[in-house]
């Protein structure tokens, strides 16, 4: 009897542990907001010859389940992205999971001015089934605008309210 209660209670930690293994590689909305903004400031200053480290999955701008993108809205095109389907997809063809358009509801984020904004919308997480809700948050670059998004159910009013 001992011995099941013992093995029941181990398999019960490990379960623990894994799911808090799992969450520590998840981003936070407040490390998205970090990264957009160094990654913003980067791509103003370097311009072009700044996109090829956003395209790199194991590189500085990937981190946890995340990574930041870059986009052209002038001309309507994803500049740089770690996946290379969606590198240089056309804005316009970019679509949530539930099929509403994403490409430009990226862009207008981006628009709003300086502090930028956030999108919320369906999209997969790896390594689970179904959609999920993420937002992501978009600035302006230059002649670009940089985003990174994450999943979390944080109201979209409160992450607003981080960005202003």
């Amino acid at each position: 009897m001992n011995k099941k209660i013992a093995l029941g209670v181990a398999a019960f930690c490990a379960m623990g542990l894994s799911a808090s293994a799992w969450a520590a590689d998840a981003a936070t909305a407040d490390e998205v907001i970090a990264k957009v903004k160094e990654s913003a400031a980067d791509v103003a200053a370097h311009g072009e010859a700044a996109l090829a480290a956003y395209n790199d999955p194991k590189g500085k701008w990937a981190w946890k389940d995340t990574y930041v993108f870059v986009m052209d809205c002038k001309t309507g095109m994803m500049s740089a992205h770690p996946n290379d389907k969606v590198k240089g997809m056309k804005l316009a063809d970019l679509k949530a999971k539930d099929g509403k358009d994403l490409g430009n509801a990226l862009c207008a984020a981006g628009g709003k001015g300086a502090k930028g904004g956030w999108v919320e919308y369906m999209w997969t997480k790896p390594g689970a089934e179904g959609n999920f809700r993420k937002v992501s948050y978009v600035l302006p670059a230059g002649s670009y605008a940089v985003g990174a998004g994450v999943y979390d159910d944080t109201p979209l009013a409160t992450l607003e309210g981080k960005t202003k």
